[in-house]
């Protein structure tokens, strides 16, 4: 187990230096391009992808290694059915590993959700043609069209829930069957429908999922500067933001408060929710009891801090974050090419 102070703030992943290299050395050495979303598999190791590197890799939590998973580094879309090593991708924006080690990566400029099989280490695409729009719902994930999908949550029941942040929609692929339905939005740009089914309600930039302990899902709006959530009963209301712009809040209700297009979203243990500010370089905590909001990193533009207080740090548009089971909380700050750790 590697130990982090509370409250303190480190880089755990990258030089600060733009690179691609690192692979067979410690964590610390390696250098990223551009992290954007990180996320831990069953065995407590640190996987993320890199947007403009094109790759997936993971840090070994017992030795400190890092290696490739997936990706040539190169620019495009191939290598579906083969090798996940020999793929190509077109900004990686997010993961998420399943229990069984399946990864699930949003391929977000090709417009697809692709799995790297851990049994076989082969990719292949779950979701979407290769072609931007929206159609399919009904039928298989591959023959359905996305939009511009940012970001994937596993539900945890069999399911894979799909950010389209220009479609303004969360899809929903059955990892069994393979279907492909609409699990929130009507595809209208606008942040309204409170009280309706999520289905009818409206969401105004779909750029991050993810659920409670109980199966609150919660929506990432970027362009509505918030947070939603959809009850257990498919009822959607607003959980966060005013919908206006800024960096205001802190100490009062997450419903008052105002965000700076915010990015990723994922509940720790407890179901507070954790949510990557990115355009105020903030990583802010919404209680899940009194619904108040704090900054708990960041919350001003830099790359200093490390080793002392995470509120004291700076942070550069960070788009990803995961907290372990310990609940330490890992950002990937992408313009500082580095993850870094908030001991809890």
């Amino acid at each position: 187990m590697m130990e982090f102070k509370s409250g303190i703030i480190d880089t755990f992943v990258g030089t600060g230096e733009l690179g691609n290299k690192g692979d067979g050395g410690l964590h610390s050495d390696a250098q990223l391009n551009e992290p954007f979303m990180c996320a831990f598999d069953s065995e407590g190791n640190l996987v993320f992808c890199e947007s403009r590197g094109n790759k997936v890799r993971k840090v070994d939590m017992t030795t400190g290694i890092v290696s490739t998973l997936a990706g040539t580094g190169e620019l495009g879309y191939s290598g579906d059915g083969g090798p996940a090593l020999e793929a190509t991708f077109n900004e990686l924006y997010s993961l998420q590993v399943d229990t069984n080690g399946d990864i699930y990566v949003v391929d977000r400029l090709n417009s697809v959700v692709r799995k790297i099989e851990q049994s076989s280490g082969n990719i292949y695409t779950v979701a979407g043609t290769g072609e931007a729009g929206y159609s399919g719902d009904g039928g298989t994930g591959v023959d359905a069209m996305l939009n511009e999908p940012n970001d994937c949550f596993l539900d945890g029941k069999g399911g894979l829930l799909i950010a389209d942040v220009k479609d303004q929609r969360i899809r929903k692929l059955d990892l069994v069957s393979g279907i492909i339905s609409t699990f929130a939005g009507n595809g209208e740009t606008s942040r309204e429908g409170d009280g309706k089914q999520a289905i009818e309600a409206s969401i105004f930039g779909a750029r991050a999922v993810c659920m409670d302990s109980i199966g609150n899902t919660y929506i990432c709006e970027r362009n509505g500067n918030g947070i939603r959530i959809v009850d257990t009963n498919g009822i959607m209301h607003t959980y966060a933001g005013t919908g206006e712009r800024g960096y205001e809040g802190d100490g009062g209700p997450a419903l008052q408060a105002t965000w700076g297009a915010p990015k990723a979203i994922r509940c720790d243990s407890k179901d507070n929710l954790v949510v990557v500010d990115t355009e105020n370089h903030a990583i802010r905590i919404i209680d899940k009891d009194s619904k108040q909001v704090t900054t708990v990193a960041g919350g001003k533009l830099g790359g200093d801090g490390d080793g002392n207080s995470a509120i004291l740090a700076g942070l550069d548009r960070p788009h990803g974050c995961d907290i372990d089971c310990y609940g330490n909380i890992f950002i990937a700050d992408s313009n500082n090419h580095r993850i870094r750790v908030v001991g809890a």
